[in-house]
């Protein structure tokens, strides 16, 4: 009885969850994501006022983050997995069992007529290192869980971020017309001093009148472009998509100044997909572990009863079960499909690593060749297209320009604004996409200065 009863408590010892595995679960439970649940909820009833002032790409994209609802649902998720992972390390519940023996077969309602009472309890402990290998693949599936949390953070930061820059394009493009605006008003003022001067010709003026219709139609097409970007971004910010917004309070072009090497560590640290993929390999690696146990150790029951015979002296009675996981096959079956899960998903994350490095080298390149373009168009093309337009305003007063040079050299210059704020909002968008990539929030930097320009 002592040999058994010591075999007993060893198989309850081993099956029990080890300190690490506790821990780790504890390290999951404080993932800051999984800790700002209780931010997220409250942020959703938190008042609009700060909207209707001038914003920042920075307060949207965290008031976006605070309030989606699926950040909030993700992480309840991961509370549930912990939970199942704290069930998954503790022994099933015993069993309470009653038995009646010997009842006379013409009354067995008489209870009192039978030869044998007992009531017994009944405690299985499963394979040791079994309960503690699948509760830390139970707790390392909440781990990528907690990536796939943080990766939809980054879909919503690239989400609102994208929703951004079409903003921030928006006010561009309309302060680039308003722009042209003032210089066809100047050039209509010009014409008709002319006109009152020398006798112009009367359709010198109404071609200029023709030109300021045509950029007040473009300016209220840039309108409805605003209202449908400032929907969107409304939307994400859970509001009405007509609430009122206020305007970017920066329109300067920013980028990444941050070398390739520094991104690829920094996505091996930080990415959610290959989080995602060494906790699935990790739980995968703890699933196999706990088959194994199951193959090569028996799962034991033990009981013990009160026995009670009417003409007898009471006793109890003592047994112990185990199962015979050696025949039959099943068990080392199940621990060969777990070491294929765990290599299949140890080829996952290689996969991943190779799709990462893609998605972040084509951002990068992208971001790169966007730089080299807007210089181009900020350096060269508008400095040229500006002394143009001066130079022939100036010749125009003075009788030595027509008002087709001046128009001609007029729409020169908005081509280029209108191109550098197309490249602008292009560089915002491929900075959010290097984002995505590396799965962390890049610092931004200006990206031209007199130097830059000087290059």
């Amino acid at each position: 009885m002592v040999r058994r009863g010591t075999w007993i408590v060893a198989a309850m010892a081993a099956g029990c969850v080890s300190g690490p595995t506790q821990r780790l679960m504890d390290e999951t439970f404080r993932a800051p994501a999984v800790q700002a649940l209780t931010t997220r909820e409250a942020a959703t009833r938190e008042g609009d006022a700060a909207l209707t002032g001038p914003l920042t790409r920075e307060q949207v994209i965290a008031l976006a983050l605070a309030r989606d609802p699926g950040l909030v649902a993700r992480a309840h998720r991961v509370r549930a997995m912990l939970h199942g992972a704290r069930a998954e390390g503790a022994l099933p519940p015993p069993e309470l069992g009653a038995q009646v023996w010997n009842l006379p077969l013409a009354r067995p309602y008489a209870l009192g007529e039978a030869s044998m009472y007992m009531v017994e309890v009944r405690q299985m402990f499963p394979a040791p290192g079994s309960l503690d290998a699948r509760a830390r693949a139970a707790a390392d599936e909440a781990r990528a869980a907690v990536a796939e949390l943080a990766s939809r953070e980054q879909e919503v930061t690239w989400r609102a971020a994208q929703a951004w820059a079409d903003y921030t394009h928006g006010a561009l493009d309309h302060r680039v017309h308003s722009d042209h605006l003032a210089l066809l008003t100047e050039l209509l003022d010009a014409t008709q001093r002319r006109l009152a001067a020398s006798g112009a010709a009367l359709r010198d003026v109404a071609r200029v009148e023709t030109e300021l219709a045509q950029t007040r139609r473009r300016i209220e097409r840039i309108h409805g472009e605003l209202a449908q970007a400032r929907a969107a971004l409304n939307a994400l910010l859970r509001r009405p998509t007509d609430a009122p917004l206020g305007a970017p309070a920066d329109l300067e072009t920013r980028t990444v100044r941050v070398p390739l090497g520094d991104l690829v560590a920094r996505a091996a640290r930080v990415n959610p997909m290959l989080s995602r993929a060494r906790a699935q390999v990790e739980a995968a690696s703890a699933r196999r572990e706990a088959s194994r146990a199951e193959a090569r150790w028996p799962q034991f029951t033990a009981s013990l009863g009160y026995w009670q015979d009417p003409q007898m002296r009471p006793g109890l009675g003592a047994s112990v079960a185990m199962t015979l996981p050696w025949l039959w096959g099943q068990a080392s079956a199940r621990a060969d499909e777990a070491q294929e899960n765990e290599a299949a998903e140890a080829a996952s994350a290689r996969e991943a690593e190779v799709d990462v490095q893609r998605e972040l080298g084509v951002a990068l390149e992208r971001l790169r060749a966007l730089e080299r373009e807007y210089a181009v168009l900020r350096g060269q093309s508008r400095p040229a297209a500006q002394r143009s337009l001066d130079a022939i305003r100036s010749a125009y007063v003075t009788g030595g320009s027509t008002l087709l040079d001046w128009l001609d050299a007029s729409r020169t210059l908005l081509d280029v604004a209108m191109e550098e704020a197309e490249v602008s909002s292009n560089l915002a968008h491929a900075a959010a996409d290097l984002d995505r990539a590396v799965g962390d929030a890049l610092p931004r930097t200006l990206l031209l200065d007199e130097t830059e320009v000087a290059r």
